[in-house]
């Protein structure tokens, strides 16, 4: 405990990139949470954008609304590839 998952549009990570957000998002958790890191669990997820709005945006955002604690910035999911 705790663990993060984090879904988004398909798109291809260097290691540089994977190793930054995984450093930044355990130093977060650790800090908020007051556990070591290696308590921290953190999943990745790709979902193509044709899919966003059934497999994420119904189930996770409007579903589970009152756990969110930081919204999207629009009601309607973003479905073209060059929206993140």
């Amino acid at each position: 405990m705790p663990h993060v998952h984090i879904q988004h549009f398909t798109r291809t990570f260097t290691e540089a990139e994977k190793a930054d957000l995984v450093d930044a998002l355990t130093e977060a958790v650790t800090r908020v949470f007051g556990t070591g890191p290696d308590a921290v669990s953190i999943a990745v997820e790709p979902v193509e954008p044709s899919e966003w709005t059934e497999r994420v945006y119904r189930p996770q955002i409007e579903a589970h609304s009152h756990l969110l604690w930081k919204r999207p910035g629009c009601d309607q999911p973003a479905t073209t590839e060059g929206s993140r």
